[in-house]
């Protein structure tokens, strides 16, 4: 069967983005340049203007590919469980943040550079998501939307913090012996929060 003709403009497409991702993450967008993301790729710098007419063009795109996988990855772990057991959930999406840490970094690096998350990435990626989790918890657990919100506010912004940490750094910040340990402590205190701030556990 014949090779799709844009099936190796979309391999190339993908591997800038999965470069884009750690280099953003860890120099932001002002300090990744556009020769070292194309170095990163393994592409020239033509090729990179040629698939992203501009340096943000390429950011936008990162952003974009850390929300879809981390929604495909969130969806897998709904697959059999239920959203109402909040201590499952959350320690099932911990292991999802965990396993793409530089894409959260990259978010993370949004707001240490501009004190926010990019207008472009509120509007079509916070907001949005942040809404529709509002509605799903309010209904499930019989609290209200605004009460929902924070709550979501609140441990989205704890895991955050909790996932962009080394392992080490989680360690010595609980105080224990172990990886292990250290990520049970940041698991329970995701559940914690989470149970405090919605007032109730979830409906039988």
């Amino acid at each position: 069967m014949a090779r799709p003709a844009n099936a190796n403009a979309d391999d190339t497409r993908r591997r800038v983005v999965d470069a884009a991702i750690p280099l953003f993450a860890a120099h932001g967008f002002h300090g990744a340049s556009t020769r070292e993301l194309a170095a990163a790729a393994r592409v020239n710098v033509a090729t990179l203007s040629h698939y992203y007419e501009s340096k943000q063009g390429l950011f936008d795109a990162a952003v974009d590919e850390v929300y879809r996988r981390l929604g495909a990855r969130g969806a897998e772990v709904l697959v059999g469980s239920s959203p109402a057991d909040l201590d499952t959930l959350l320690a099932r999406l911990y292991v999802v943040a965990r396993a793409e840490r530089d894409g959260v970094r990259l978010l993370v690096r949004q707001v240490l550079d501009h004190g926010r998350l990019t207008p472009r990435t509120e509007s079509k990626h916070f907001v949005p998501e942040l809404r529709q989790l509002a509605r799903q918890t309010s209904l499930l657990l019989g609290v209200s939307v605004e009460r929902a919100r924070s709550a979501a506010v609140a441990v989205s912004y704890l895991l955050s913090r909790y996932v962009i940490q080394d392992d080490d750094s989680l360690t010595v910040a609980f105080g224990v012996r172990s990886v292990k340990e250290a990520h049970a402590r940041a698991i329970a205190t995701l559940t914690a929060t989470a149970h405090a701030l919605l007032g109730a556990r979830a409906k039988e």
